[in-house]
């Protein structure tokens, strides 16, 4: 049984009392929740005629059963059959914050279950839902009658009536609460208020709901590569930390392409894998470089024992070169990457343990890489079994500054080519100084030793012109009897760094100047060509890196003898909103180097020079990072971009200008513009496209044409695609590609 207490003017009394009494009564306590329920309301008028009789509350009537909160114009509530009866702008607000609205309800005395005329509810994620009659059961489900769903706006901004985007019509409604679905029975699809299909039956997840099983949207377009083609993903909530989704590929040309994500995440680790296969031999005959079964396997995960350690891991295996660019297959969701390296024509799969306790972090690696260029060969291209790591940080300051000391180990292993061991020693130290004058100096050493075992030299490696090539040529150091060979370094290292940071008001505007030097001694003649060079053969030197003491990207190359690094970046902030930052930069050494490849700007006694400028204003922008050849000011390297941002207008514009670049260790020219833009035609419409350009070729590398619509509760779009990317196996493509979603339904 319920009490209820009453109220006028904001004073309770008990439900058995008569207004005209009110002002005699004692504060009234509210009754023990586990005794009885308790409910509130207050309303400008309060009548009851006698005392067994219903209370009759009428103007700006407000009703609190526990988290349900109900208004009305009047309310009557009889006690005696625990039935409450709301007439006129009725809205009740349960405990998610979900309002129903009616014109009559007729209620149980918790305001759980009842009835419902003129019935609309405003759902979560703006999600709505009205009908002519609602019956809500045991606070768990409500049925509807002639019903309209939509999560579209029904008003524009001037409050008027409007006919949504879409919505679904159906004579009959159930909302489920426990099973968190909404069931359409007889329903229409309707697209700006014209019906486009039928479903005797239709079920959804409940706004209300982060994830649950069901299709999601699915992604439609045909090609010259494919034909036609629908990617139809089905999402599987297994359990609360547990999911997979099933999104098989349908082409005409090739057949179905079975694809599936699983997902899991738990305290102690986190799994995501997902593959895909299709059976090439039904649609066409296999050749030597493309098997009969074609497939992809992704996977990324971790799993932690104890407090110490964990094991993680990153698959990427295809079965041939040309399998993720015929079917479009890349990693999304949780595998996705700042990096796609199936863009950068090489694979890479590692599996790791990592042991971290105080200032100690220890690490076994293996790596595993597959070359998708039509030139590599697999014979040649090492495995990392294993590479170890270990680094100490000391807590305490020695000689008052940081120090550590670290090992590294890097075993590989060809099938056909050189193997080779490498142990890497090092101890490092360093303390930075600031004078009262605000001068900044970093002083700092390290000591390093390695150590190398080279067998099957006269096997070759991935580095040399083939695979069936002696290195001999390539490494003239070698004797063309030997077939292995032990090779020692001692590479200490010291050096200083000195820089000024000043800055100052000028006129409202804000400046910023930093000069800066570092000095860098090493021993000279540290890279031999008896030591094969297999972790740093790739180098970008740019501005940020200038300062890097030792600027190899691994430990089998050194950055060897004396040398000086200059720059100076400086920053201007106007008052008007334009701000402008540039930094530029320079080596200098005593003697050359060969621990860089020539293309690299890097080695001789005077580097080329390395810096960026950006410019921007409000919304536009340029920014800006070069090489410049130190001898006669030409470009060596450019990357470019100019971007413009508005309400309506969205562009940019990069350039990329590499003279020579080192891929496959030969030396190639690039050169590349890339335009895009997106414009908002009217309020929901907008076109847009994309353009890349190979300049040195003179040739349309990639090519989008792009028609979008959205508003809050949709999204549609179709994208013409021109692809003049080939291969052997791989022809030219022409691609028109259509998705949509519709929010709160195919989400």
């Amino acid at each position: 049984m319920s009490t209820v207490l009453a109220s006028v003017g904001g004073g309770f009394v008990p439900s058995g009392m008569t207004t005209s009494a009110m002002a005699q009564s004692d504060p009234v306590s509210i009754p023990d929740e586990e005794e009885q329920e308790t409910v509130l309301f207050e309303a400008d008028t309060v009548t009851r005629d006698f005392d067994e009789g219903p209370i009759i509350a009428e103007g700006d009537v407000r009703a609190y059963f526990g988290e349900r909160y109900l208004r009305a114009d009047k309310l009557i509530y009889n006690p005696n059959t625990d039935i409450v009866i709301a007439e006129g702008n009725v809205s009740i607000t349960d405990s998610d914050l979900e309002t129903a609205f009616a014109g009559r309800v007729e209620l149980s005395g918790d305001l759980r279950d009842g009835i419902a005329e003129n019935f609309s509810a405003l759902l979560e994620d703006n999600a709505r839902l009205a009908a002519d009659s609602a019956i809500q059961e045991q606070g768990a489900r409500t049925r509807l009658s002639r019903a309209v769903y939509t999560s579209c706006n029904v008003c524009n901004e001037q409050g008027e009536g409007k006919t949504p985007t879409w919505r679904i019509k159906a004579l009959r409604v159930t909302r489920d609460k426990e099973r968190k679905v909404v069931r359409f029975h007889h329903a229409f699809l309707e697209m700006k208020g014209i019906p486009i299909i039928y479903a005797p039956f239709l079920q959804t997840p409940d706004p209300s709901v982060e994830r649950q099983s069901g299709f999601l949207p699915p992604n439609i377009g045909t090609s010259s590569r494919l034909g036609f083609n629908i990617e139809l993903p089905y999402y599987l909530a297994i359990s609360n930390h547990q999911d997979a989704t099933f999104f098989p590929k349908f082409t005409t040309s090739d057949g179905v392409l079975w694809q599936g994500e699983w997902r899991r995440k738990g305290n102690d680790g986190y799994h995501v894998l997902s593959g895909g296969v299709i059976d090439y031999d039904n649609t066409s005959e296999p050749t030597e470089d493309v098997p009969g079964v074609r497939w992809h396997l992704f996977g990324r995960g971790y799993r932690d024992f104890g407090d110490n350690w964990r094991v993680s891991y990153d698959i990427e295996r295809v079965s041939d070169d040309t399998y993720l660019r015929q079917y479009d297959v890349e990693r999304r969701g949780d595998l996705r990457q700042e990096l796609d390296r199936g863009q950068t024509n090489q694979l890479r799969s590692n599996a790791k343990v990592e042991w971290k306790s105080g200032g100690s972090n220890l690490t076994f690696d293996t790596f595993v890489f597959q070359g998708l260029r039509s030139s590599d060969d697999s014979a040649t291209i090492p495995y990392v079994l294993p590479l170890v790591d270990y680094k100490y940080k000391f807590d305490d300051k020695i000689l008052g500054g940081r120090a550590s000391i670290g090992a590294n180990m890097a075993v590989l292993y060809r099938t056909e080519g050189i193997d080779s061991q490498r142990l890497t020693t090092s101890a490092n130290w360093e303390r930075d100084f600031i004078t009262r004058g605000g001068h900044r100096f970093n002083v700092f050493a390290e000591a390093r030793a390695d150590l190398y075992r080279f067998q099957d030299l006269d096997l070759g490696t991935e580095i040399c012109t083939s695979a069936t090539s002696s290195c001999v040529n390539d490494f003239p150091g070698f004797s063309t009897t030997e077939t292995s060979d032990f090779e020692n370094r001692i590479a200490p290292t010291i050096g200083a760094e000195w820089s000024y940071p000043l800055t100052r008001e000028f006129h409202g505007a804000r400046l910023f100047l930093e000069p800066r030097v570092q000095i860098v001694a090493s021993l000279a003649d540290q890279n031999p060509v008896e030591i094969l060079n297999e972790d740093s053969q790739s180098i970008e030197f740019d501005y940020a890196g200038l300062f890097d003491y030792n600027k190899s990207t691994g430990y089998d190359a050194f950055e060897d003898g004396q040398r000086m690094n200059i720059g100076l970046t400086a920053s201007a902030i106007f008052p008007n909103g334009i701000s402008v930052e540039g930094a530029i930069g320079q080596q200098y050494r005593i003697q050359n180097t060969n621990a860089f490849d020539s293309s690299s700007g890097l080695g001789e006694k005077s580097s080329d020079i390395v810096g960026s400028l950006n410019v921007r204003y409000k919304n536009v922008g340029i920014e800006n990072r070069f090489r410049l050849d130190d001898k006669n000011g030409g470009i060596q390297r450019a990357e470019s971009l100019a971007f413009y941002r508005s309400k309506r207008f969205l562009a940019n514009l990069s350039y990329v200008r590499l003279n020579e670049e080192n891929v496959a260790n030969n030396l190639t020219r690039r050169e590349e513009l890339t335009a895009s833009g997106r414009v908002k035609v009217m309020d929901h419409w907008s076109v847009g496209g994309a353009w890349r350009i190979d300049l040195e070729s003179d040739q349309t590398i990639r090519q989008d044409f792009t028609v979008g619509y959205e508003d809050e509760c949709s999204t549609f779009g179709i994208t013409y695609r021109r692809n003049r990317t080939f291969d052997a196996n791989l022809k030219r493509d022409n691609a028109i590609i259509l998705t949509f979603t519709l929010k709160s339904l195919v989400e």
